[in-house]
Parts: C-alpha cells; sequence; structure tokens
C-alpha cells in the first residue's frame, strides 16, 4: 500500500474506473455464462443427439462449482491482489464457453460447467461488492444494483446476438464468438482499471465515512465484525438461507414462458401458435428488463433501510406469481405485469445479498463473510432447478404452489433476519 499522504475522500477517475470494471464483468463474462445458455438447447442437443436434460446439467453444475469454489475465492481476493484472481475468474469464464465451440460430446460440456463455475462465482459475488465496499462509503447498494442490472442488459443483448450467428452460421461460431466477447470485454479492465484498495494508489473511498466510524480513529477498512466472529452470529445463518432461497426460488422465472406453452397446449389459451411464441418472448423480455431496473432501484433503497427493501422484493415476488398464474386467464397484460413483478424478485440475489452483509458486518472482513454466503447461495438453484422441471411435468398447479410457499418462507426469513440484525 501508499504510505504517503491519502488525498480527501473525493470522486477520481480511478472510482469510476473501478464501478466501469464491475458494469464491464457483470455485461460480458456474467451475463454470457448465465444468462445465454438456454438459447444453445435446441442447436446442440439436435445436433449431439442427445435428451434436453443431459445438456442443460451443464448449467447446474455452474451452479455446484460456484458453490464449492465460494470459500476459496473468497480467502483468495481478502489476501492476494484483486487483478490477479479477478483476471483469472474472468479467463476461466471465457475460456469455458470458447472451449464448448470445439466440443463433440455432451460430457465435454460438464468440463466447462467447472470450469465456469469456478471463475463466474468470483466475478458475480465478489467483484463489484469487493471494489464497491472497498472504494466506496456511499451508494454502495445503488453502485453493486447496477452492476448487477448488466447481468440483465447483457443476458438481452448477446442472446440477440447469439440468435443471428445461430441462424447465419452454427452453435460453434455463436460460442466461439461469446468466448472473445467474455475475454475482451472483462480482462483488459480487470488488468488495468483497478486495484485493491483506493490507498494503493494513494486515494480514499469515495464519500464521508459513518460519523461513528470516523470519530473511532481507526482505519476505515478494519472497522467491522470479524469473520470469525460473524460465524456464530444467528445472522449469518439467517442471512444465508434468505439470500440462497431467494436464488433457489427465483428460477421459477425461467419456466413462466413455458407455461404460456402448456396453456396453449391444453386449449386454455385461444390464440394461433405465432401470437403464443411471441407472448412467451415478451414474457421473457418483460422478466429480464424488470430484474434489470430492481437491481438498481432495490440498491438505492437498501442504502436506507433493509427490512423495506425486503418487503418490496418479497412482496413483488408473491404479486408476480399470482399474476402469472391467475392472471393469464384474465388478459395477457396480467401475464406479463406476473413477470415484471416476478423479476423484481428474481433481481434480488445479487444486490440484498452483498449490500445487506456489509451493512450487518461491515468492511473489515467481507469478502470472507460473503464468500460463504455465496456457498449456500449457488448451491440451491442447483436443487431447485431439477425440483422445478419435475413439478412442471407434473402439474404446474403444483409448481406455482410450492414458489408461493418458498416466497412466504423467505419472507418470514427475512422479518427474522431484520429483528436479529438489530
Amino acid at each position: 500500500m501508499n504510505n504517503g499522504t491519502l488525498r480527501s475522500g473525493g470522486l477520481s477517475i480511478r472510482h469510476v474506473l473501478v464501478v466501469t470494471t464491475g458494469l464491464l464483468v457483470c455485461f460480458g463474462p456474467a451475463a454470457l455464462t448465465f444468462n445465454t445458455w438456454a438459447i444453445f438447447v435446441v442447436p446442440v442437443c439436435d445436433s449431439l443427439g442427445v435428451p434436453t436434460g443431459a445438456f442443460t446439467s451443464y448449467t447446474s453444475l455452474i451452479f455446484l462449482f460456484s458453490a464449492a469454489a465460494a470459500p476459496f475465492a473468497g480467502n483468495l481476493v481478502q489476501k492476494h491482489d484483486v487483478r490477479i484472481v479477478f483476471t483469472a475468474a474472468a479467463g476461466l469464464c471465457a475460456g469455458g464457453i470458447l472451449a464448448c465451440s470445439f466440443y463433440t460430446e455432451v460430457w465435454q460440456f460438464y468440463v466447462s460447467g467447472a470450469i465456469e463455475g469456478v471463475g463466474v462465482v468470483v466475478l458475480v459475488s465478489l467483484v463489484a461488492p469487493t471494489l464497491v465496499s472497498r472504494w466506496f462509503h456511499v451508494h454502495t447498494g445503488v453502485l453493486m444494483g447496477s452492476c448487477a442490472a448488466m447481468m440483465g442488459v447483457g443476458g438481452a443483448v448477446w442472446s440477440m446476438l447469439g440468435g443471428v450467428l445461430l441462424v447465419n452460421f452454427d452453435w460453434r461460431v455463436c460460442y466461439l464468438v461469446f468466448g472473445i466477447i467474455a475475454a475482451v470485454s472483462s480482462m483488459p479492465a480487470t488488468l488495468f482499471f483497478i486495484r485493491s484498495y483506493p490507498s494503493d494508489v494513494g486515494l480514499e473511498p469515495y464519500g464521508t465515512p459513518p460519523v461513528a466510524v470516523a470519530d473511532s480513529g481507526e482505519d476505515v477498512m478494519q472497522q467491522g465484525v470479524a469473520a470469525k466472529d460473524a460465524f456464530r452470529m444467528p445472522s449469518f445463518y439467517l442471512l444465508m438461507i434468505t439470500i440462497a432461497l431467494v436464488n433457489g426460488t427465483a428460477q421459477m422465472g425461467n419456466y413462466l414462458s413455458k407455461y404460456i406453452y402448456h396453456l396453449s397446449d391444453i386449449g386454455a389459451l385461444m390464440l394461433p401458435s405465432a401470437e403464443v411464441i411471441m407472448m412467451a418472448s415478451v414474457i421473457a423480455l418483460c422478466l429480464q428488463a424488470s430484474q434489470a431496473c430492481a437491481k438498481v432501484g432495490l440498491g438505492f433503497v437498501v442504502d436506507r433501510t433493509i427490512k423495506v427493501s425486503l418487503i418490496i422484493s418479497c412482496t413483488c415476488g408473491f404479486a408476480g406469481i399470482m399474476c402469472a398464474w391467475q392472471g393469464v386467464v384474465l388478459a395477457p397484460t396480467v401475464s406479463y405485469a406476473g413477470a415484471a413483478l416476478f423479476g423484481v424478485f428474481f433481481g434480488t440475489t445479487n444486490v440484498l445479498g452483498p449490500a445487506i452483509t456489509r451493512q450487518l458486518f461491515g468492511p473489515r472482513e467481507y469478502t470472507v463473510i460473503y464468500s460463504r454466503v455465496a456457498v449456500l447461495v449457488n448451491l440451491l438453484p442447483a436443487v431447485f432447478i431439477p425440483v422445478y422441471a419435475m413439478l412442471a411435468d407434473t402439474s404446474w398447479d403444483l409448481l406455482f404452489g410450492f414458489a408461493t410457499c418458498m416466497v412466504l418462507i423467505i419472507f418470514a426469513c427475512a422479518m427474522a433476519l431484520v429483528r436479529f440484525s438489530k
């Protein structure tokens, strides 16, 4: 670290570049890993002659390896230069995606799933939260939310580009282009735009620290709870369970478009096939657009009150399920509203998880603490995805009923978290 005189906590180009790195990492490799795999299901399965489930297991492996790598990633970020760790993570995602263009057997995709899982947990759970937490005293929730929102924006942009590539070329070319984009959009930024701490370049975090912190005379980055102490607190486990359940339950959003096709197949939706396809596409668009906007909005709210941000998320999740489940028989617009409302809930994980962790435990060992939270947060989707698939094949009423119960459980956990966090 630089031992010279620190400048005042004003905004500099260095602070801007730190946020830019968070935006680019989420827009590029994180979105390409998590938000574009669905466009490859049909072409890859048709080309290799494998069932859908065999290919989509690749996605579950991304979540599983993310969960396994999370605690190790947190320790690396805490102890080493973030440029090295973050660039390596971006390289793993880019390499895993690019390698898919050469595969001839479905099991080979599982190798990429493992590689991408190790890399993407760093990019999604640690890059923006760690950098914003270290470089900013104020507006941390909004900044984290803005970075996370770029995953939704990136998902929409890259899916459209992927559609063009799949039509004009094939899935191998599409994977090759996506791998190159993942590297080019992130690795220059992680190498040259950032430093581990603002003091490394003679700066201070932007904004005025809380009065109690400023008056204490201690180094701001040493304020907060030690990880070993946090791991003994009920609020840590409630936070982990709450955000993990949100991330698992939110995977239902991926099935909203499929529900429209189901209603059409059973004759409950009397629309021409072309309109059904368009309706399903609009629902997917509403979900993605809503979650992108919600991440910024929830970030703004959580900076002011944890309780209200959690209430908004759970309320929108419940209302979204009801509208998507029952509203479509009343009017298609109600179904769109359901997707938009559920999108708010869908966007909760990557904003409220890191923001609440920082508010509760402080910046002292934030990276280590949140990396432990990320273990369960990434593990539950791997469990929920096949559960939703099974329920969808059995009964859509069971699927929506299960999701409704989960939202109510999440609300109870969230209110208990607020109580314990005091």
